[in-house]
């Protein structure tokens, strides 16, 4: 950021090769350079050894001496106050020239006071003395002493009943002139009758002049009144021309200012551009410093309040960029002060009514709500998601689809994104309804943005509206979920037909990867060869992504796919029987092991919980798929990553998958016949983290299986009668039992009841209320042993 100082400098003046030397001064003294000389000679005389002094006019009261008399070059110091030369009508005196008098100045009258005064001298008598402007400036004086005659006059007045006139005052000017009185009365009256003459060419104060010459009192004061009602006419003017000068003034101050503006504005996009954010943030700080100094210069102008505006809403938008780049040390404050920026612009704008500018400022600050709240947890990122959703209703009121359907459009995508995020958050009873009013707040802005006018925002609507509809998905179940999965997918097609490999490849990269998301997710809750057609698909779908999400140039992205890579080749494997199967199986962990090559505990936590949980769950089902020491290696292994996962994964901040890892354990612990590990697992799954109804049967019928292996009865029993209970209302399960019904169909452990255990966990799977009943009570007996 700029700073400016300002800087306080005291100037001694000198003479320089004259010889004065220059006198100390206070800041609030000015110093003013006289030089004396003597004109009639040719080349003109210095007058040396003289002293000169400056008065006002109006009185005889010196303000100040020399500070020495002239030195041979003429030359002397004055040190006089500002106010002096602010007020003007001064007078500079010479005294001790003999035989000489001032010639020029025209009686050593001074409307202003410059740096230098030359003072011309002639000897008393010379013709030049008696010039036109020297009667003039002589009369002028000679009214402003007025008052001071009449006192002096005063006593004869009252003694001869006289009236004042300048007569003593002529007398008193003929004689320091060296002329008779006679004379300069005969000089004065021609010249008085000459300006008469010459009237056209003459000014109101020489017109007064001369009829205080000639005596003609009334009409002067009457020109003099004219004079001084010019002078107002004038001041009027110049205060006019000022407000003029100050109007381009600041008409240019404002044209400057706007470029720099749009100057640092282009800056800062093409620091971003270079990845520099930081530097576009300090160009955009420097301009709203400079904006605003402007504006506390002229608080009363719109048009610098408005650019000081402009400027610190592009200082609160480059300040969010480098927000949502920057390390986790340094985003939460720089989103927090954008946050702060963009509300009190809202505040601001509102206040002057602009309902337009209030909206857009409470658009932007939903968004940068939302992403603060990406990098938030718990609690507080609840409450940024709801100021935000809260912000984007306050635009909303000011909005119009009608009158402003860009901004409208906007402003719902803004909604929908931070109803998305909190959607994602929520428990399963409150997630469903924040997740449903983001869809249509997506619907809605699609009704603005078209494929035919506005590509771009309809590509990225498209692409977040099938985000929703996925995270819908997840909290569905049965033909509602696949439906909406299918809507997701179609979604991130259409996505697809705006975004290119070629001309934006991150994006369409991004959109690949999410597609293949939504296959796989919609594979799973599918049958038969449409699931593993899916599967193929998301396989595709991912291996697209990685075209442009590489280790190299996106080393996280990359990873991240990966992830995703091995999800859908496990899941395709599941469906799958034989070396088919276990060949899936072994891309889909080395995809998780690649992964955890680039995602680490410390740096990315998040994704490296998630690489453990899903390698960790990849082990399990390959586990499941073997047997002897294979199978306990595979499945020791599945353990050890999802405990590695559960040291930072937990309920409140990340519950799917917290709920994920902890029902991998359970499953981990089960087919490991560590029945009472498998009974406290499933324990953590209480009511309140159940996100989909079908891990209630999960756990009800782990915590059966296993409570009963281990004689825990009466739990057993508490199990079996909550089964029962909701028997009736089981659908078909998206979980995969295959593992946990290959274990039981072999297991030493249920060679006792086996076709009932099979044929509970079967009908589990399969939503068959009637059929898990059944089992439930052909089990029922071993309870009882």
């Amino acid at each position: 950021m700029r700073r400016w100082a300002r800087i306080a400098a005291f100037l001694l003046l000198g003479i320089g090769c004259c010889g004065i030397p220059a006198a100390a001064q206070s800041p609030a003294q000015q110093n003013v350079d006289v030089v004396v000389l003597n004109v009639l000679p040719q080349p003109p005389q210095p007058v040396k050894a003289v002293r000169v002094s400056l008065s006002y006019l109006d009185n005889s009261v010196s303000i100040t001496d020399a500070q020495e008399v002239t030195n041979t070059q003429g030359q002397a110091l004055l040190t006089v106050s500002p106010g002096v030369s602010q007020r003007g009508d001064l007078r500079v005196q010479v005294t001790g020239a003999t035989g000489l008098v001032i010639y020029q100045p025209a009686d050593g009258q001074l409307h202003a006071l410059p740096a230098t005064v030359n003072v011309n001298l002639l000897p008393k008598g010379s013709p030049a003395l008696l010039g036109p402007a020297q009667i003039e400036a002589m009369l002028h004086r000679s009214l402003l002493e007025v008052d001071s005659l009449q006192k002096r006059v005063s006593g004869l007045m009252q003694a001869q009943d006289q009236k004042a006139d300048l007569g003593p005052a002529l007398a008193e000017w003929a004689q320091a002139m060296g002329f008779p009185s006679s004379q300069v009365d005969s000089q004065v009256q021609q010249w008085a009758q000459q300006i008469q003459r010459d009237s056209a060419q003459a000014t109101l104060q020489q017109k007064a002049l001369a009829e205080v010459a000639l005596k003609h009192y009334a009409s002067a004061a009457q020109l003099f009144n004219q004079a001084a009602d010019s002078n107002h006419d004038s001041i009027d003017a110049a205060e006019a021309e000022e407000a003029s000068l100050e109007k381009a003034l600041l008409d240019k101050v404002r044209g400057q200012l706007r470029q720099m503006i749009s100057n640092s504005q282009q800056s800062a996009s093409a620091s971003q551009l270079n990845l520099q954010y930081h530097q576009a943030t300090v160009s955009m700080e420097s301009v709203e410093a400079t904006a605003a100094a402007e504006y506390k210069k002229h608080p009363d102008d719109n048009g610098l309040h408005e650019l000081w505006l402009q400027a610190r809403s592009g200082e609160a938008g480059a300040r969010w960029n480098e927000g949502t780049t920057a390390p986790a040390s340094q985003s939460h404050a720089l989103l927090a002060q954008s946050a702060d920026d963009f509300g009190s612009l809202a505040t601001d704008d509102a206040a002057l009514g602009d309902r337009q500018a209030a909206a857009a400022a409470q658009s932007a600050l939903a968004v940068v709500l939302t992403d603060e709240a990406e990098r938030t947890t718990g609690d507080k990122a609840r409450i940024l998601l709801n100021q935000a959703a809260e912000a984007c209703q306050k635009a909303l009121d000011a909005e119009t689809k009608t009158d402003r359907p860009q901004d409208w459009a906007q402003t719902q995508v803004a909604l929908a994104g931070a109803l998305l995020d909190e959607g994602e958050r929520a428990s399963s009873d409150k997630a469903g309804p924040l997740l449903t009013k983001a869809a249509e707040a997506y619907e809605n802005a699609l009704e603005i943005y078209t494929k035919a006018d506005s590509p771009q925002n309809w590509a990225k609507s498209q692409f977040n509206f099938g985000l929703t509809l996925m995270e819908e998905g997840d909290r569905a179940t049965g033909d509602e979920a696949m439906a909406l999965f299918d809507r997701a997918i179609q979604a991130f097609q259409k996505s697809l037909e705006v975004e290119t490999k070629a001309d934006t490849p991150r994006d369409w990269a991004w959109t690949e990867n999410d597609l293949g998301i939504a296959l796989d997710e919609e594979g799973n809750r599918a049958k038969g060869d449409h699931a593993v057609a899916l599967f193929d698909q998301a396989v595709l779908a991912y291996r697209s992504a990685l075209e442009v999400r590489n280790k190299v140039d996106l080393p996280q992205d990359w990873a991240r796919t990966q992830i995703y890579l091995g999800n859908a080749l496990v899941d395709e494997g599941a469906r799958s029987s034989g070396d088919k199967a276990m060949a899936l199986f072994n891309q889909g962990e080395q995809a998780y092991r690649s992964a955890l090559d680039v995602v680490t505990k410390t740096e990315l936590p998040q994704d490296w919980a998630l690489a453990e949980t899903n390698l960790g769950l990849t082990l399990l089902t390959s586990g499941e798929r073997s047997s002897g020491d294979v199978a306990a290696a595979f499945l020791d292994q599945a353990v050890q990553a999802l405990q590695n996962a559960l040291e930072l994964l937990t309920k409140a901040d990340l519950p799917h998958e917290w709920v994920a890892a902890e029902a991998g354990l359970v499953e981990a612990n089960f087919v490991s016949s560590h029945f009472a590990d498998c009974f406290n697992q499933a324990q953590t799954l209480t009511d309140d983290v159940l996100l989909w109804p079908s891990l209630a049967y999960y756990r009800d019928v782990m915590r059966l299986t296993c409570a009963t292996k281990t004689g825990q009865r009466a739990e057993a029993l508490g199990a079996m009668q909550a089964l029962l209970a909701k028997a009736s209302n089981v659908t078909a399960d998206p979980l995969d039992y295959t593992g946990i019904i290959h274990f039981v169909s072999s297991a030493p452990a249920f060679a006792t009841g086996r076709p009932s255990w099979v044929a509970l966990f079967t009908a589990v799977q399969n939503g068959d209320g009637a059929g898990m009943t059944a089992a439930l009570h052909q089990l029922e007996p071993l309870l009882q042993k």
